[in-house]
């Protein structure tokens, strides 16, 4: 389990929750994600991460 405080996206500083929040308001893909949290537009390097925890998410 991850720290809520977790820093996901160090580009945009976006947190474990905020992500884990923007996927339970719907946001069901990486591009949903990122326009929730602007998580994953600028250099992409945490998108593995965002589909690690969607995936996780998802199968909740």
């Amino acid at each position: 389990m991850r720290d809520k405080d977790e820093i996901i996206c160090h580009c945009q500083e976006v947190t474990y929750e905020e992500i884990v929040k923007a996927i339970k308001n719907g946001a069901d893909t990486i591009e949903k994600i990122g326009d929730a949290t602007e998580a994953g537009i600028t250099c992409g390097t945490c998108i593995e991460d965002l589909e690690e925890i969607l995936e996780e998410e998802q199968a909740k």
